[in-house]
Parts: structure tokens; sequence; C-alpha cells
């Protein structure tokens, strides 16, 4: 398995997509990919903001800082960028052009305080409300954490205990492995808690609740209490409160309306790199997912970053085989990107994790 992130459910995913269908593929069990789409040329420029090839730990000056596997990235109002740094066992901050350590220290544990005083393990995705607030999920801990615009980390929802359990924030249960989280404008934070195969809400008065998944792993459609999904990741919402998330063992994109109907938006289930209509693209490791003010969609998908327009219309916008590289958007490569985040003015922000560096995305 590609992805390094899933140490704990390896098997399990390994099973997941040994039973779907597979097609063009290139020996190594990943489809060979087709030549990408063909965006305007220079309409879409690929630049790296902050980073440098080595694994590190560097704070200081973008250009000379260092990161070790970030996987996630978020973008508040002012510009400030916030990095799960994965492997460093930080969140990292970008601002007025210097890398600082937000939260986390040399010590990996699950310890609440200020800062460098808390502790973290494996941030996997973080995700940052109206008020600016970062809500944060690491891979092997089940609770999901919050910090202030201070850096004060305490915890918001779950226990130390994995399993399944709705009901008050602190006494609610998730499983590891937590796929995504989002914030929505009222203040409601949902989870794709991905081994109980559900998609949960953590709502403004302190109560965990089901949106979508009846618990089994599967590809099921209809109401949510009836719906079944195979290791959702990524996770995003729009104006109209619809929830989009990659559905990563089924090889498509989910939406969940406002009343809890889930359908399948994008995707037809098999592993590949094929553009066009929802019926025929596909996707092949699908990660994270952000949503623009028009209701665009931008996911990761291996080395590549896809937009899939309201209408379900799938095209890559940048990226092509694995490798790093600047410049014009079907120019530039990745080496896995994992996690999106999107500003005001429409500009995308990539975690390329095993290039270590962060990258920005700018259309005209």
């Amino acid at each position: 398995m590609k992805r390094f992130l899933y140490p704990t459910l390896s098997l399990a995913l390994l099973a997941a997509v040994a039973g779907c269908q597979k097609k063009n593929d290139g020996g190594n069990g990943y489809p060979t990919p087709p030549p990408p789409g063909n965006p305007a040329p220079g309409s879409i420029t690929v630049s790296t903001i902050a980073g440098q090839n080595q694994p590190g730990r560097q704070n200081g000056p973008v250009y000379s800082s260092s990161f070790n596997a970030p996987v996630d990235v978020a973008v508040a109002t002012d510009g400030t960028i916030y990095v799960a740094d994965f492997k460093n066992h930080r969140i990292r901050k970008i601002a007025a052009g210097q890398v600082s350590t937000f939260v986390g220290n040399d010590s990996v544990g699950i310890v609440n305080g200020n800062g460098t005083h808390a502790e973290v393990a494996e941030p996997y995705r973080i995700a940052l409300d109206a008020n600016g607030y970062l809500y944060i999920v690491e891979q092997n801990d089940p609770r999901v954490r919050r910090i202030s615009p201070t850096a004060d980390v305490t915890t918001f929802a779950g226990t130390s205990t994995p399993g399944f359990a709705n009901g008050p924030t602190l006494s609610a249960q998730f499983q590891l492995d937590a796929g995504g989280v989002v914030a929505d404008p009222s203040g409601n934070i949902f989870v794709d808690d991905a081994v109980n195969s559900r998609i949960r809400k953590i709502d403004h008065e302190g109560q965990v609740t089901t949106v979508a998944g009846d618990g089994t792993q599967g590809m099921v459609n209809g109401a949510g209490n009836q719906a079944e999904f195979n290791f959702p990741d990524g996770i995003a919402l729009d104006k109209q409160g619809n929830i989009y998330l990659c559905d990563y063992g089924n090889f498509c994109i989910r939406k969940i309306t406002p009343d809890g109907t889930v359908s399948r938006f994008a995707g037809n289930g098999v592993r590949g790199y094929a553009e066009g209509d929802p019926n025929t693209a596909e996707f092949s490791t699908i990660g994270d997912i952000v949503v623009d003010s028009t209701g665009n969609l931008y996911v990761t998908d291996d080395s590549r970053i896809r937009k899939i327009t309201p209408q379900g219309f799938v095209s890559t916008i940048a990226g092509s085989t694995e490798g790093f590289a600047d410049g014009d958007g079907l120019s530039a490569k990745f080496r896995d990107p994992m996690g999106l985040a999107i500003d005001a003015q429409g500009n995308l922000y990539v975690a390329d994790v095993n290039n270590n560096r962060i990258r920005k995305i700018s259309f005209k």
C-alpha cells in the first residue's frame, strides 16, 4: 500500500482495495496514469511556499524551514497557515514569512496545555472554525482536540479508549484513524470516523451524533442510517450545508445532503485516472477535499490535484507523475500530496508529504 499513514489499517485497506475493480495496472498494483487534461497554459501555477526536500524541523524563514511529512494544512482568514507536521508531532505555523512551532515539543504524547508545553502524537487532520479555533485528529489517538488562537490545547470530544458511542462530548467514543475533520459556520464539527464507517457530528451544544453510516464497511447510498462507506477520509462542506467526502476504499466522492441522504457524487468505483462526467471519472488514491465559493471541489489524488465541478465533471488541474517541480499546473509534480486548504481568494495550499514542502496553487 502506497500511503504510509495507515499502519493500523494496512491489512484492512489492502483487503478492501483488492476486492474492488482495477484497471490500467502498470504492474505495480497502481493504475498507469494517462496524459492529464489540458487547462489553458499559464492559467494555473504551482509554487513552493515553505520547506525543503530534506526532512527536518527547522523554524525560521520559510525557504530555510523544514518539515517531516507534513500531512495537512489549514488557512486562517488573515492568511496564517497551520501545518500538521506528522513525523515531528507538532502543529507548525506559517505567518509573515516565518515558520514557527505553534503546538508540540520533542516529547510525543497526548498532553493538553499551552503551545510547546502541550504534546501531540502524529497529527493527521486539522481544520479551523469561524472563530479561529483549530481542531485536530491524531492518527493513533481516538480523541478530537481543540487548539485556541492562543495555543491552548484541550480535549474537545472523545475518550482515550477507542470505540463507538454517541452522547456528551467527553463520554462519546471514536475509533483510531479518523479520516477528516471540518467545521461549519455555526460551530458544529464533522468527523470522518473511518474505522467505524460513520460520519459523526459534534454539535455546539456538546453532543456527538451519527450523521450517516450504519457501521458496516461497504458502498450503499440512501438514508443516512442505512448508508455504508469504505474508509472515508477527507471531508468538506459547501455553503448549502452539503457534506462531501473522499470515500477512499470505494474510489469515489460521496455527498450527504442536510437531510442525511447519501449519494455517489463523482467516480465510478473503478480505480484509475479517467476524467469526465460523474459516471466516467475514476479516482485512485483520494485523500483530502475542499470546496470553493462557487461550489467547485478539489481533491488530492495520488500525485495529482483534481477538480470536480458542481455538476460532477472531473479534471486534473495540477500534477502528473510523482516527483517535484514547480511551475505550470500540469508541468508541476508532487510526491504524495495529502492535505488541502483554500483561502478567501481561492488559492489552494497543499501538504506535499514526501517532498516535505507546503505548495500553493494559484489561478489566473
